[in-house]
């Protein structure tokens, strides 16, 4: 025990000596770690300077050198002189003023209709047994062409027993005429048997009074006498009643006579044929159908006899009436457009309706086409009516007026106004009283937004419109733009 005792304390003392070392290195490592992060410390701190610095007084010296550049700019700027501010011109159209007498058109609208049209109807009941090959809409038929045919079968047994009727009619007419005549000559015998018979009975009177014949023959010859008188008034009697038999058959065979050209009529019906030479506007018929009285089987009208409805305004028929002249009979322009292609026709107002259309408070108006128009109903066409006549009259576009009876002229390249007086408004234009203009009057046609009296204005083609200055007027005076771009910038400079 004492042993180990000893050795341990022996090997103690080595044990110490190498810790020691050990700590002393351990020392010396911390040291440097500090003085390291001494060192890093101080040096975050210079950055956390610089930083500080850079985002505070940085930014104070860019402005400070901005402003001082700003002010070194301004303190050296050159002097300039300023222009005087130029007068603004607006560049707009003008026309001359061209007094003249005038007869404007008065351009309306209408629809071609047809004037003379028909709807076919059968007057025959039956069964349609033949159609036309050509009877087709839009063809053109001729007067008296075949269109339909219907079933003659039973109307032809009609013409044959009215035919029939008609001739035993006549056949009784003739055996009662003959009976007449044969009654009227024993009529004539028996007053001739009658006066023989009177004269005979006068001569024996005169024998009885001589004494010559007796009185029983007296008797006899009266009692001839009597019956002779009796056949005479019996045929009499019997003639008039034949005569009233003869009127009786005449009348029966002027009725027979009718229902025999009923019959033939009838007959005749059984073919529908066209009254005049049209076209086929509708068509409603088939092989085998069967039509009656009630059914429109074609519709036709005449090509030939076309008119134009059109409608005028109370003002533009006042205005037409007031020139002295009738409106019936004039000449119109009658236009119809085909894409690009325009035909103009002919036409005479033709007729006038009575009433006022209650629907638009117009007056509807027929004009007749000239022949050979080649217009078709229903067509939408443009017309042109001569209005009535203005002397001393100016045309312009409805832009140069202005508060309603004010326009511009331009004297001196300046807008003066004049009071003017309107005559007939034409669409997009206007006639005006030329009473105190001239041919060198130059009026303003394009509408300007600041027109006054002594606006600055440049026409086109004058010394002061420089190359892009003058803007484009409408060819009716609509607004132009008040001026150029760059007189605009220019003014907004000065």
């Amino acid at each position: 025990m004492n042993y180990h005792t000893d050795e341990t304390n022996k090997t103690a003392p080595s044990r110490g000596k190498a810790a020691l070392g050990a700590d002393v290195t351990d020392l010396a490592d911390q040291s440097q770690t500090e003085a390291s992060a001494s060192r890093t410390d101080r040096q975050s701190g210079a950055m956390r300077v610089v930083n500080v610095f850079s985002k505070l007084f940085l930014p104070l010296l860019v402005i400070a050198g901005a402003g001082f550049l700003s002010w070194q700019l301004v303190v050296t700027k050159p002097e300039v002189h300023k222009r005087a501010p130029r007068e603004k011109a607006y560049a707009v159209q003008a026309r001359p003023a061209l007094v003249r007498d005038y007869r404007p058109k008065i351009r309306l609208y209408g629809t071609v209709s047809a004037s003379r049209k028909v709807e076919l109807r059968t007057l025959v009941n039956g069964e349609v047994i033949w159609v036309n090959p050509a009877l087709a809409e839009g063809q053109l038929v001729k007067e008296g062409d075949a269109l339909v045919r219907i079933d003659p079968f039973d109307y032809e047994g009609g013409v044959t027993e009215a035919e029939a009727n008609l001739m035993e009619a006549k056949a009784k007419l003739a055996e009662t005429k003959a009976t007449l005549a044969s009654d009227e000559a024993a009529l004539a015998f028996l007053i001739e048997q009658r006066d023989f018979a009177a004269n005979d009975l006068q001569r024996a009177q005169t024998l009885v009074e001589s004494g010559s014949l007796t009185k029983q023959a007296l008797e006899n010859r009266k009692l001839t006498l009597s019956q002779r008188e009796q056949s005479v008034n019996a045929r009499v009697n019997n003639l008039a009643v034949l005569r009233a038999r003869v009127e009786q058959q005449n009348a029966n065979i002027e009725r027979l006579d009718w229902r025999l050209k009923q019959a033939r009529r009838n007959l005749a019906d059984t073919s529908l044929k066209a009254p005049f030479t049209g076209l086929v506007q509708s068509k409603n018929v088939d092989l085998g159908r069967s039509v009656s009285g009630n059914d429109t089987l074609v519709s036709l009208y005449d090509p030939d006899q076309m008119d134009v409805r059109f409608t005028l305004s109370d003002a533009q028929y006042g205005r037409l009436l007031s020139d002295g002249i009738a409106l019936k009979g004039r000449d119109i322009k009658v236009l119809w457009k085909l894409g690009d292609r325009v035909q103009s026709h002919d036409a005479v107002i033709e007729r006038i309706t009575p009433e006022v259309n209650a629907a638009n408070g117009g007056i509807e108006v027929y004009a007749r086409l000239t022949k050979g128009s080649a217009l078709r109903s229903g067509t939408f066409v443009e017309l042109q009516v001569p209005d009535k006549l203005y002397q001393n009259a100016i045309t312009v576009p409805q832009a140069a007026i202005y508060q309603g009876n004010l326009i511009y002229v331009v004297e001196d390249g300046r807008m003066q106004p004049r009071e003017v007086s309107i005559l007939a408004y034409l669409g997009d234009d206007v006639l005006i009283d030329g009473s105190g203009f001239t041919s060198e009057d130059q009026i303003v046609s394009t509408r300007v937004a600041e027109a006054g009296p002594g606006l600055k204005v440049l026409l086109p083609g004058s010394e002061e419109v420089r190359p892009g200055s003058a803007t484009k007027a409408d060819k009716r005076g609509r607004p132009a733009a008040e001026g150029t771009d760059k007189q605009t910038k220019q003014g907004a400079k000065e």
